[in-house]
């Protein structure tokens, strides 16, 4: 018998009660021919670096080291997905912009955190026809410190020829605007342009993967289900507010932060395909939820007169430059001349005012708010003598809206509202269905001042046959 050297020492010869050694490994199957098997490689631009001894280290290489570790972060950044982690709230104060510190995530994957208010001046700012601001965090670097240079590798260091350089550089942000329009947003009234900005925008957010659903194509199903393409330009910038003129204002600008932030959620392939197959990404349903809050908030308890507008001024001048004697005495030139004024003074609320007092109550619409989320929260005031309807519910919501009263627990409720999200926007000046849903406890008393409002389910089953 033959001993064979094994990593653990010499074997011994086997003995008469050893047990039988165990059958050899299976040996992976390999190709009869290695060559011929297809393979190609391509570089991902994530370079690290090979060293070895004997390598006279430079700074080359310390900043390659850096550039390593910076790529693996940006592309994991990238792939868990961009949007607000926390903080970057933004208001208007005596004609100036502020934005708190805060973190968010590039669509790049790069970090973007301040830790400190930035105050960005509004004076001069005018809009262009039909225009308003994107308020945005983009990435800013800046260097810092005083280090010697101790001369080049191969210079005498004798010379005289160091000097100091910036060995640091500081990540940080910039807060800046960025200008865009929206058509028809000039033709709103004050007090509805929000509103119209907020349901433009995240309509064209809906359709921005082209989802079959709600395309021209939606008739049939598409013919390609291939994967999203990758994409190398993707912006550098986060979106935290979105930012409007508003000459009768107290600052003279109005703040909507949720029509553009939208908050860290899921993974960019996760959003894609719920876009592509006509779903609403979390992200976005909540900042509609969150959106609509914030301007009932402020148009319920900003002021004790009714939002609205008297067009009184404006309909008088236009009566004026109608009549056949005006257009007599005035040339083409005068015309025009007037007209500009005209459109100058809509714009600066001159001839649109806010509408007189009235007692209330008042309808959304009145308040400037056409179009509602899918599903949202509404103040409520308990009428004992009108059970079945939550008081003011129908005042706030019109006459179009075909309203259903259901009162449901706490749980209920959210697990309804959670249900909505994939549903339309819903339009006050048509006939929606619409569940207005109020909790109560175990012995059907609500539980709050508020109720939930969702866009009533359409679903109409028949069995085969």
């Amino acid at each position: 018998m033959t001993i064979s050297e094994s990593p653990h020492g010499p074997a011994r010869p086997a003995g008469p009660t050893d047990p039988a050694p165990p059958p050899p490994a299976p040996t992976p199957a390999t190709p009869a021919n290695p060559s011929t098997t297809p393979s190609a490689t391509a570089d991902g631009g994530i370079d690290r670096l090979n060293a070895f001894d004997g390598l006279f280290l430079r700074a080359e290489h310390l900043n390659r080291i850096q550039d390593y570790a910076r790529e693996l972060a940006l592309a994991l950044g990238a792939a868990a997905g961009p949007g607000v982690v926390e903080g970057y709230e933004v208001s208007v104060k005596d004609g100036t912009l502020r934005v708190g510190g805060g973190l968010a995530v590039s669509p790049q994957g790069r970090p973007l955190r301040s830790e400190r208010l930035v105050t960005l001046p509004l004076a001069g700012l005018k809009p262009g026809l039909d225009g308003f601001w994107w308020v945005e965090v983009a990435p800013e670097s800046r260097p810092y410190g005083d280090a010697p240079v101790q001369g080049g590798y191969c210079d005498d260091p004798c010379a005289g020829t160091g000097t100091t350089r910036h060995p640091y550089l500081a990540e940080g942000v910039r807060i800046r605007l960025a200008e865009d329009t929206e058509r028809g947003l000039d033709n709103q009234l004050p007090s509805s342009r929000r509103n119209f900005l907020a349901s433009r925008i995240f309509a064209a957010e809906r359709t921005a993967h082209s989802p079959w659903p709600y395309g021209t194509g939606r008739a049939h199903l598409p013919p390609s289900w291939a994967p999203p393409a990758a994409s190398p330009g993707r912006p550098k910038t986060v979106r935290i507010a979105v930012l409007l003129c508003d000459p009768g204002g107290p600052d003279g600008w109005e703040v909507d932060t949720w029509t553009a932030r939208r908050d860290r959620g899921a993974a960019p392939p996760y959003r894609y395909w719920q876009s592509r197959l006509g779903m609403r990404p979390w992200d976005a349903y909540t900042a509609q939820i969150l959106q609509f809050q914030d301007q009932l908030a402020q148009v319920l308890g900003g002021a004790a007169q009714p939002p609205g507008a008297d067009l009184g001024p404006l309909l008088e001048q236009l009566a004026l430059m109608g009549e056949q004697q005006y257009l007599k005495s005035h040339t083409k030139d005068q015309l025009g001349a007037e007209v500009a004024r005209l459109i100058t003074g809509i714009g600066e609320g001159a001839l649109v005012r806010p509408r007189a007092a009235a007692g209330g109550p008042y309808t959304l619409e009145e308040l400037g708010i056409a179009e509602l989320p899918p599903a949202g929260y509404l103040p409520y005031t308990p009428e004992p003598e009108r059970s079945a309807a939550p008081g003011g519910i129908r005042e706030l919501l019109g006459r179009q809206v075909d309203l259903r009263y259901c009162s449901c627990a706490l749980a209920d409720v959210a697990r309804a509202v959670q249900d909505a999200q994939h549903r339309d926007r819903i339009r006050l000046d048509e006939p929606v269905g619409v569940d207005v849903l109020l909790p109560v406890d175990e012995r059907e008393v609500p539980v709050g001042d508020w109720v939930a409002f969702v866009r009533r389910e359409q679903r109409h089953c028949q069995s085969p046959g």
